[in-house]
This record gives C-alpha cells, sequence and structure tokens, in this order.
C-alpha cells in the first residue's frame, strides 16, 4: 500500500472519495490530509487541521474527516498520521464525525488509542425559507449601518477581520486572515459599521454542495444580543434574493455569540448525533 498525500495539484483525483466539501479545504493553511492507497483505489484517508497556531497555547489536531476500507490500512493510516501531526508539534488530536456514516472509522479511532463518545453535534441546519420566517427575524429591521460586505473595500476587510482575530475571534477557521475574498459570499455577508471602524461582521461561505455556513459570528462587547439579529435579517433576506429558498444554511455554535443567537432562532432544533473524541499526543 502507498501513502499519498494530498494537495491542490492532486486533490480533483480524490473528491470523489473526500466529499467535495471537505476536498475544498486542501491547500488552506493549516489543513492536511493523505490517502491510503491500494493499487489504484483509496483504501483509507483522513483530513485534518492543526489549531492554535495563531493562538498562544498547546497545537492540536482536529479530525475534520476519516474513511477506513480495511485493517491493514487503517494501522498505516494511524502510524503515518502520528508522524505527520508530530511534525506541526500536535500534542493533542480530536475529531467530530457524523455518527451515522462513521461506524467502522468509530472502532478505528478507539483501538487507535481515542476516547469516542456520542453526543449531539454543534450545527444547526435550516433553510433560507424556514429562517425567513422566524418571527423574530421578521420583526428586525437592520440599521443604517449595517451593509453588505460588497460595499467594503479590502483594506477595510483585512482591518475588520484583524480586530477579530486579536480579540481571538476566528469564527470556524483559525485561517480566516489568509483566506481570499472570494471565500466569503460577498452579497450576503455583511459588516456593522460605527465610528469609522468596523464593529462587527457575519460572513457566509458557500460550500461546493450549496449549503451557506456561517463563518465568522463577531460584534464588538457585548452589542451582540442588539446587533446580531439585524445582522442575520439583512444577510438572510439578501440570500432570498439571491439564492433557492431551499438552500440550507449552517449555523455552528462554537461560541456563546453563536450559541445564543440560536437558541432564539431554532429552540427546538438539534444539530446531527456525532462521534466525538481525542487522544493525548505526546
Amino acid at each position: 500500500m502507498e501513502v499519498i498525500y494530498l494537495d491542490q495539484d492532486n486533490i480533483d483525483v480524490y473528491k470523489d472519495y473526500f466529499s467535495e466539501d471537505m476536498a475544498e479545504n486542501i491547500g488552506r493553511s493549516f489543513h492536511h490530509g493523505f490517502v491510503v492507497s491500494d493499487g489504484d483505489d483509496p483504501a483509507a484517508g483522513i483530513i485534518w487541521e492543526i489549531r492554535n497556531v495563531m493562538k498562544e497555547g498547546d497545537r492540536e489536531s482536529h479530525i475534520v474527516f476519516i474513511k477506513i476500507d480495511n485493517d491493514e490500512a487503517s494501522d498505516i493510516l494511524f502510524d503515518t498520521y502520528k508522524e505527520a501531526i508530530a511534525e506541526d508539534e500536535a500534542v493533542k488530536s480530536t475529531f467530530s464525525l457524523p455518527a451515522k456514516a462513521s461506524v467502522k472509522e468509530k472502532d478505528a479511532l478507539k483501538n487507535a488509542g481515542f476516547t469516542v463518545d456520542l453526543m449531539e453535534g454543534d450545527t444547526i441546519r435550516a433553510t433560507l425559507s424556514e429562517i425567513s420566517e422566524i418571527g423574530f427575524i421578521k420583526k428586525v429591521t437592520p440599521s443604517a449601518a449595517v451593509k453588505p460586505l460588497s460595499n467594503l473595500n479590502q483594506r477595510a476587510l483585512n482591518f475588520g477581520i484583524r480586530h477579530f482575530t486579536a480579540l481571538g475571534q476566528y469564527g470556524l477557521c483559525e485561517d480566516i486572515a489568509y483566506l481570499s475574498r472570494s471565500y466569503f459570499e460577498n452579497d450576503v455577508s455583511c459588516y456593522l459599521e460605527g465610528d469609522e471602524q468596523i464593529n462587527g461582521l457575519l460572513l457566509y461561505h458557500k460550500i461546493p454542495s450549496g449549503a451557506l455556513k456561517v463563518i465568522l459570528m463577531a460584534v464588538d462587547g457585548n452589542a451582540f444580543v442588539r446587533e446580531l439579529p439585524g445582522l442575520m435579517s439583512q444577510s438572510v433576506s439578501r440570500a432570498m434574493e439571491i439564492y433557492d429558498p431551499g438552500t440550507e444554511v449552517w449555523i455552528d455554535r462554537h461560541n456563546y455569540a453563536a450559541l445564543a443567537l440560536t437558541e432564539k432562532l431554532f429552540p427546538s432544533t438539534f444539530g446531527i448525533p456525532v462521534y466525538v473524541g481525542s487522544r493525548d499526543e505526546i
């Protein structure tokens, strides 16, 4: 069997194996992956992200995809993975994988020394039409300070992102400062302007399968309770003009602001079941 590391030159060969949504991350900062190939066909594959590179603290590796077809490939995958993350000085590995599609992988992770637990996932999914009909959203009138990202020049966007990353608010992407402007949906994403500076950002990325994924939801200080609804209302209204009403919006409840908003918008909605776990690497 052969180990083939993934890069922008070869990822198209394996995008069906990993799915386009996962494959698009190869080539981004801090994201890595490889396949264990048995002849012409992949027998196992993994993609992970090195975290805390831009922050103080121990580095961690977060596995976002893993697929294993046989025991021999599994052994090669975990041995190679451990060597690879050691080069990035990761002291711990974590993972979060959809439970329905990861039954075989769950057992392989356990055998490799990972803890494995079943729990509700952090991501809430709803269609644009469902969100647009929520009374809380319909009642909100965005202030004049809420504007589409397309109105913002590159220098101001860079400043806004630097402002929030300095506060430790990276959203879902620790490499957000390295992402190109085209990564974000400029007509749907929006910002809050005040005192000639960026006081809030709501950034979306359209993944290859078509869903709109909230990447960063940040507002200065305690103003998110007051301002986030306006940002969300503006973005949903613009999205309804551009996309099919059945387009899904994914909101990850990764911080208090996102959790508070999703509890208000979707009090009865639950994330899909996921397997989560970790392993110390030193």
